[in-house]
């Protein structure tokens, strides 16, 4: 998804609507969380978010023992925190993109040393239109899944890494996070996203498959994805 910084979503300058959504990227929280991003904005809390709710950005997710309310972002707000205002790239550009994002899942899915694996890929959104040049972005649908499911060795693999990481969560998420950082490849052209995109579309092609891989290491027989 690709914005401009002079659009407006919800009511909300672009940059405003897409910092209020990041904070909220993967995990339920309430809505005072953003206070800070509000401040000396002139837009209030309770209409910024029953305005990102009316367009379909940020759900109600409960309401817990206190009276706060809990979101979490919507597959479109998911969407809008992966957007990026720079410029659009030409076909050709993107054509490549997507070739070397295949080449890429190949090479990851043909190391046994990694722990995850690549189940499927499918590309969706403005790419898919042959006759948009330039193109926003490439937009990407994950599903993958654990090829190892033994934290000791987990944890194993990740010190092995060398990095260092600020919370336990970090060191735990470190491997699906490895994944994602090999497929993107630091492009800001490439979005991935672990939501079922039927949900949001019904325009969209799988690009690949580990099944259709010969080269791949077979994933567990009971394999259960992330994504989808």
């Amino acid at each position: 998804m690709r914005v401009s910084k002079t659009d407006v979503i919800a009511g909300l300058p672009a940059e405003l609507a897409r910092a209020v959504v990041r904070k909220f990227r993967g995990r339920q929280m309430v809505a005072g969380i953003v206070e800070d991003l509000l401040k000396g904005t002139g837009f209030e809390l309770d209409t910024v978010f029953g305005d990102l709710e009316a367009a379909g950005y940020l759900e109600k997710i409960r309401t817990d023992n206190h009276g706060d309310v809990w979101w979490d972002t919507t597959i479109l707000g998911n969407s809008l925190a992966m957007a990026s205002f720079g410029r659009p790239i030409s076909r050709k550009t993107a054509d490549r993109l997507v070739i070397e994002l295949l080449g890429r899942a190949r090479a990851y899915n043909a190391d046994p040393s990694k722990p995850m694996f690549i189940d499927t890929l499918r590309v969706f959104g403005s790419y898919l239109d042959a006759e948009i040049d330039p193109v926003g972005d490439v937009d990407i649908e994950l599903a993958y899944g654990r090829r190892i499911s033994d934290m000791a060795v987990l944890r194993a693999y990740t010190r092995a890494s060398g990095r260092s990481f600020n919370t336990y969560v970090d060191e735990v998420l470190w491997p699906s996070t490895e994944l994602f950082l090999h497929l993107k490849k630091r492009s800001a052209f490439i979005n991935i996203t672990t939501e079922d995109i039927t949900l949001l579309t019904a325009n969209f092609r799988t690009i690949y498959r580990i099944d259709d891989d010969r080269q791949a290491v077979p994933p567990p027989r009971d394999r259960t994805l992330i994504g989808r």
